[in-house]
């Protein structure tokens, strides 16, 4: 098989180095690599990519952790991007694959530009992303979920695999961590290259060809991969070892029951394939794999002390992690813009520094008005008219719930309200306010300037 890995920015260029250095260790193993970024010192740290094959877009300088100047950048050099792909690919390439970190500007921005590219030149691709760590900046965030969406868009796009960045903390907790990540990096290489050396490898039973493992990579979707190993000895049912392999590892989590199809081939022992072993194997697929499209390959040893599962589900639905990452990022950007536009307000009014004649200046604009903890007009409407105040409270507080995150001052907080609840009454506003208030879904943050939590 013959597989083109194509590294962008940081991360993916490291990924696709350790594919070329493991394609240089072991025979048989055709790797070709290229590698594209924005940052010039970045893209010369990768010695096993030749120089001709090392593409700089941009400045040189780095992306500024910005996914729209990762795009940008991709699109000014769409060319010879399309140059670079195209000089690489042969008629018997079998697999494209992508690499790239999601949360930096190059990476995010690249990838979707790239699988256009490669659809213009009439092929698929699949792609292994590292999503960023949870407690990373919101800017992070923000890169790979447009990073991410752009790209899962993309229709040259098929398999798209996702490394948990989380999961490294647990996987190395004591690891320096550049050590952590290469440690990460050579497990995903070694998964996707064990796939590979699975189509060559004979078996008496049945086995994986590799016509067989190039079209479940063209299933749409999220996909996961599988690379478990223990003592044989330590197996007595291969059908529950096959369901630990594929959470195991530093990959997202995934829900096997939206698979739509898989492969995997599991090595071992040959007292442990009988056909009742064997058979309840491929029931565990059927009963998992909502696509139920099983490619089961069984090779047994004479003499071995292990057992080893490789393979991938393909075809699922969006990972958990990959749902939370969208909606943090949301949020967090919320509120990153919120306090930008506070700044903002907080610049223009100035520090508050006047001269003594100025003090005393007549004021030029009509007075906001106050935020009063019992204002007695409004007070005797509310014992006269309880049931239709009550109801004016409720309206105002699922109205408000439409408006977390936001910032407004009082005067416009009571326009806001005077016209979604039809009410004139500037007393009985200010008294749904401070019902708001005490209820603790808008906070008075300093004097009449409120937040919608």
């Amino acid at each position: 098989m013959r597989l083109l890995t194509i590294g962008l920015g940081h991360c993916g260029g490291k990924i696709a180095n350790d594919f070329k250095r493991v394609a240089l260790e072991q025979k048989g193993l055709i790797v070709e690599t290229c590698a594209i970024n924005t940052d010039r010192a970045d893209l010369a740290t990768h010695r096993y990519i030749p120089e001709s094959q090392k593409l700089i877009i941009g400045t040189g300088k780095g992306a500024a952790r910005n996914w729209k100047e990762g795009v940008e950048a991709a699109n000014q050099a769409r060319t010879n991007i399309r140059e670079l792909i195209n000089r690489l690919l042969t008629p018997d390439t079998d697999i494209i694959l992508i690499t790239a970190g999601e949360g930096g500007g190059s990476g995010s921005g690249i990838a979707p530009i790239v699988a256009g590219v490669v659809g213009e030149l009439g092929k698929t691709c699949t792609a292994i992303l590292t999503l960023p760590f949870e407690n990373e900046s919101v800017k992070a965030k923000v890169n790979a979920a447009m990073g991410l969406d752009l790209l899962y868009r993309q229709e040259a796009l098929k398999a798209l695999i996702c490394i948990d960045n989380d999961k490294i903390t647990a996987h190395f907790p004591e690891k320096i961590i550049t050590e952590a990540y290469e440690s990460a990096n050579r497990t995903a290489v070694g998964t996707f290259t064990n796939l590979l050396k699975l189509a060559k490898t004979p078996s008496l039973a049945d086995r994986i060809d590799e016509s067989e493992l190039t079209t479940v990579f063209d299933y749409p979707g999220f996909a996961t991969l599988a690379n478990y190993k223990t003592k044989a000895n330590l197996v007595s049912d291969l059908a529950a070892t096959l369901r630990h392999s594929w959470n195991s590892s530093l990959l997202a989590e995934v829900d096997p029951k939206t698979a739509t199809g898989a492969i995997f081939g599991v090595q071992g022992p040959e007292n442990l394939f009988t056909t009742t072993h064997v058979d309840a194997v491929r029931r565990t697929f059927s009963e998992e794999l909502v696509g139920k499209d099983i490619m089961l390959g069984v090779y047994p040893v004479k003499q071995t002390r292990w057992t080893s599962y490789v393979g991938i589900l393909a075809g699922m639905s969006v990972p958990k992690k990959v749902e939370r990452l969208l909606e943090m990022a949301k949020q967090e950007t919320e509120i990153h813009e919120t306090l930008l536009e506070e700044r903002k307000k907080m610049k223009k009014e100035g520090l508050g520094f006047k001269l003594n004649a100025e003090r005393t200046a007549p004021p030029t604009t009509t007075p906001s008005p106050t935020l009063r903890r019992a204002p007695e007009d409004a007070g005797t409407w509310m014992k006269r008219h309880p049931n239709e105040y009550k109801t004016y409270v409720g309206n105002a507080f699922k109205y408000v719930q439409t408006l977390s995150g936001q910032t407004y001052a009082l005067n416009e907080l009571v326009d806001l309200l005077q016209s979604h609840l039809d009410l004139e009454d500037e007393d009985v506003i200010l008294s749904i306010i401070e019902a708001l208030v005490a209820e603790g879904v808008v906070v008075e943050k300093k004097k009449n300037i409120f937040l919608i939590l």
